[in-house]
């Protein structure tokens, strides 16, 4: 079997794991330091974490897809295509940052009518309300750290990453716990400290930009209407796809949420151990993507399937680790959060079996999905999602109505799971020629 492509993706793929684990530690210390505040917390940072990052899949989803461009102008060996495709993205970025401003709040008052309590419910929506106002940013840096990961500076974006979290990680303990003389801020603390440090990453990202001629020239910026609209014909199915995805996560906790405040409270934590698997997996998926949209620029379609089967062993590999680990170690994992309930450590342990399982097949869902990205297959994948989210959704409420219990619904998660990354499989071996744009 040749492996020629395992180096180059490893060498891409370094950098951007380590970049996707902060994410995964940022969650952890916002986590954690809830814990110290109350469990209730911990409860409400789930589900509104979950709703955050809905409401910005579409944003960030639709903007970051520039990086395909870029990574294509880049194999192409095109600079100015290259800052050309990352203007797009910005241009995305500037009216979703406004768009979201406007709509934050509004969007927020949906926690007061899901069926959680008084308090958690106030909780969920001040996060939510905070950070989805803040969205510019995060929508600017997927942009921006995606024109440098698409030109192979992958450890320029995750050091930048880096800055991010070390921000968050000394603003969030005064912030939330109320030291050196600060006010007790709980939730809102957690969300002011995450917006510090994305705030420090995008303004840091714009210096990189500004010094590399982002802004010098006009030709760079003047994007033709139809050229805008063909980018938006394939990167909002893309966003779309994101937000989809994340809806039916989001709906799963509030379901979850609707048995209990412990199994919410085990859920959320469970979400946050899988990540510091599957985060990492993502960065590469991330890579994959970005190699095959240089083979697509540099008309080495041949190379394409060939990327994407040597990324999914080294995807497996990672997750089948962490599998073995989340069976093994379920309650140590879980004390990282200084849970002492009895109950919800007993759901947690019950929630990690599960997690070990679907999380094998979130290897095909991390990669797959970054490879159809970038051959432009979004409305596809969008569609299918649409499908798998909407079969998901209609379990749940059955669920919900007859039989509401832990290993039901997180049973069903698992098999949603897995019937996406089925989907993905079985389109790409169906993909006989790979033509970029195709859906």
């Amino acid at each position: 079997m040749n492996l020629s492509h395992i180096r180059p993706i490893i060498r891409l793929a370094t950098p951007l794991v380590l970049s996707a684990s902060t994410i995964v530690v940022q969650q952890l210390i916002d986590a954690i330091v809830l814990g110290y505040h109350s469990e209730n917390a911990i409860a409400a940072m789930g589900p509104s974490s979950m709703a955050v990052v809905l409401v910005q899949g579409l944003l960030f989803g639709t903007s970051g897809y520039s990086s395909m461009f870029v990574a294509r102008a880049h194999g192409a060996n095109d600079p100015p295509g290259e800052r050309h495709a990352a203007w797009m993205g910005l241009r995305v970025s500037f009216w979703a940052g406004i768009a979201m401003l406007l709509l934050a709040w509004p969007i927020g008052a949906f926690f007061f009518h899901i069926g959680h309590g008084a308090e958690l419910a106030s909780g969920e929506a001040l996060y939510f309300r905070i950070l989805a106002a803040g969205s510019f940013l995060p929508t600017a840096s997927a942009c921006l750290s995606g024109w440098l990961s698409a030109r192979k500076r992958t450890l320029d974006a995750s050091l930048i990453s880096i800055l991010s979290l070390v921000v968050n990680a000394i603003l969030a303990p005064p912030l939330v716990l109320g030291l050196f003389g600060l006010p007790r801020l709980g939730l809102a603390g957690a969300a002011f400290a995450t917006l510090a440090g994305q705030a420090a990453s995008t303004a840091t990202l714009f210096l990189l930009f500004q010094r590399e001629d982002g802004f010098r020239h006009a030709s760079d910026r003047t994007i033709p209407r139809s050229e805008m609209r063909d980018f938006l014909h394939l990167a909002i199915p893309q966003g779309l796809r994101i937000s989809v995805e994340l809806l039916a996560w989001s709906a799963f906790l509030v379901f979850i949420g609707r048995i209990g405040v412990e199994p919410l409270a085990a859920s959320s934590i469970a979400f946050r151990i899988n990540g510091m698997a599957f985060f990492p997996a993502m960065g590469v998926g991330q890579a994959a993507g970005i190699l095959v949209a240089h083979a697509i620029g540099a008309n080495r379609e041949r190379d394409i399937a060939p990327i994407a089967r040597q990324a999914l062993l080294i995807c497996e590999a990672w997750m089948i680790l962490f599998a073995i680990v989340f069976l093994l170690l379920p309650i140590p994992l879980l004390r990282l959060f200084h849970v002492s309930n009895p109950t919800t450590i007993a759901h947690g342990v019950v929630i990690l079996r599960f997690v070990a399982v679907y999380c094998i097949f979130d290897a095909a869902n991390a990669v797959l999905g970054f490879v159809l990205a970038s051959l432009g297959d979004t409305r596809w994948t969008l569609g299918i999602f649409l499908v798998a989210t909407t079969t998901f959704l209609l379990a749940l409420t059955a669920c919900d109505r007859f039989a509401p219990t832990v290993s039901i619904e997180w049973g069903l998660a698992t098999l949603f799971v897995m019937a996406t990354a089925l989907a993905w499989i079985l389109r790409l071996r169906s993909k006989r020629e790979f033509r970029v744009g195709e859906s």
